[in-house]
């Protein structure tokens, strides 16, 4: 790959890069174990960012990327590049050196309520048209991607080497990866040009992200309008969701924002009078305190949702908010730390396996309070058979606590163990690190497991296998003292992971 000059890799900022990168979380993969050892106590940062720097200098990596498909929307699945830490750094700090010639981005969900009802403030609007582009990531042409930032920013050569980048990791020439801060950042580009010229044309648009909303004062004015984005999203390479267009009338569509905020509030009242008690001998009437009301709401939510007709049809709209619904269920329990949501968690996976990172964060989150009963939801749910990989992968994350590994949840479980120990050799280099360091930690990793993991690593399992070293069973410690990594990045997870086996 070609490097960068000199005066270019001089203005980079691989100390900030770092620090942003390892702070980040991504929605779909579980933080990386690199990221967790460098953000831990008494790690400096900025001298991991020198040792990126000098291997960016002397030009010693090859740029490569994991691919895992999560599962989203209506089976379809949405492909994620998982990164080493040096190339998600060096990629970072790149369109750091950008950033003040991009368009603005503010991804909170203060700014989608506001993009959400924007619309409703138009006084004379009838008709809404909702609308995003189909896989837009995947769908990111390189050439006009390329085009588009040297217009902004004059870089001709960061234009040309992000492309050789992106066509690296992604070994072909359209797309650019998904699940990366930075790739969020450029992809404000295409977008917001073709926000720009909808509004040139004079219609009245809004957008977050690659998300649209059209006000029009009549049907032909909102005809019109879905001419012209079809028009100038193809234009550039790109082409809207015919699943997620819809042209509402303005009741429908407000009917449509406020849906899952009264059906919360109405869950939460209903609690609310449920949990309420009087007491006769001094006549007052105790109030239940909030987190239980919070709780019993969201249990009434799943119940709900477990009642639904499983295969009903359901319009995409109706799949959106049931979703935030469930998934806003799963946060409160997970807050709280309550385990009456493991009853549905089977059925959710099942039938809403977009939620499956939501699943397991509360499930994690029960460690502590519920390890025996968390594992035993977890054994029946790995017996089952219904995970897929990305599934799998988070399953392996979820038991990587000390608690888990203080009451033998895996030791215990047979089913659990052989989910795990079949990850090992799966084809994702983040998958196998991933159930190797679950292991570790559970006290189930033998000597030839590891060894089979380690030789099969690049720079981007490296840290996983550094990490599980101090848990692997049946190695003296001169043995695994001769097996300590040389690499700086794969020594500080190596320390990370001998602390989370010692505190189990």
């Amino acid at each position: 790959m070609t490097r960068l000059s000199h005066h270019t890799l001089s203005q980079l900022d691989f100390t900030q890069a770092l620090k942003e990168e390892i702070e980040w979380q991504s929605d779909l993969i579980p933080k990386q174990v690199i990221d967790l050892a460098l953000s831990g106590d008494g790690v400096d940062a900025a001298d991991y960012a020198d040792y990126i720097e000098g291997l960016t200098t002397t030009g010693t990596h090859a740029p490569r990327a994991d691919l895992i498909n999560a599962i989203k929307w209506r089976n379809g699945r949405r492909p994620v590049h998982v990164m080493p830490i040096h190339e998600r750094t060096l990629y970072r700090a790149v369109v750091n050196l950008l950033n003040e010639d991009l368009p603005p981005m503010d991804r909170s969900s203060e700014a989608y309520e506001s993009f959400d009802l924007a619309p409703t403030r138009e006084s004379d609007a009838q008709f809404v048209i909702k609308t995003d582009i189909a896989n837009y990531f995947s769908s990111i042409d390189h050439e006009l991607m390329s085009e588009e930032i040297v217009s902004r920013t004059g870089r001709s050569e960061i234009s040309s080497y992000l492309c050789e980048f992106w066509r690296s990791m992604l070994n072909r020439s359209v797309g650019i990866p998904q699940m990366s801060e930075p790739s969020k950042v450029l992809s404000e580009l295409l977008v917001d040009n073709l926000h720009r010229r909808l509004i040139r044309k004079g219609f009245r648009v809004w957008r977050y992200a690659d998300d649209f909303r059209i006000a029009a004062r009549s049907r032909q004015e909102s005809i019109a309008a879905l001419d012209a984005i079809h028009e100038e999203s193809r234009r550039m390479g790109l082409c809207l969701n015919d699943w997620k267009t819809h042209l509402l009338s303005m009741d429908k569509y407000n009917q449509f924002i406020n849906e899952d905020k009264a059906k919360e509030e109405d869950a939460r009242a209903s609690a609310l009078h449920s949990l309420m008690s009087w007491n006769p001998y001094i006549d007052e009437v105790e109030i239940p305190g909030e987190d239980e009301v919070y709780v019993e709401a969201a249990e009434a939510l799943l119940r709900e949702w477990r009642d639904e007709v499983a295969d009903a049809i359901i319009e995409h709209s109706g799949l959106l908010q049931r979703h935030k619904l469930i998934r806003n269920a799963l946060s409160v329990l997970e807050t709280f730390k309550e385990g009456i949501g493991l009853q549905f968690l089977q059925d959710i996976l099942l039938r809403e396996p977009q939620l499956t990172p939501a699943v397991f964060r509360y499930v994690r989150a029960l460690g502590s309070a519920l390890p025996d009963t968390a594992a035993s939801v977890c054994s029946k749910i790995a017996q089952s058979g219904i995970l897929n990989r990305w599934q799998q992968l988070w399953l392996a994350w979820s038991l990587q606590t000390a608690d888990f590994a203080a009451n033998r949840a895996v030791e215990n479980s047979t089913d659990l163990r052989h989910s795990l120990n079949s990850l090992l050799q799966d084809s994702s280099e983040i998958v196998r690190g991933q159930a190797c360091l679950t292991l570790a930690i559970n006290g189930s990793l033998g000597k030839a497991d590891w060894a089979a993991v380690y030789e099969s690593c690049t720079t981007l399992g490296s840290p996983y296998s550094a990490a599980a070293l101090p848990g692997v069973r049946g190695i003296e410690e001169v043995e695994r003292k001769r097996l300590s990594p040389t690499s700086k990045l794969d020594i500080v997870a190596m320390h990370w992971g001998a602390g989370c086996i010692a505190s189990k």
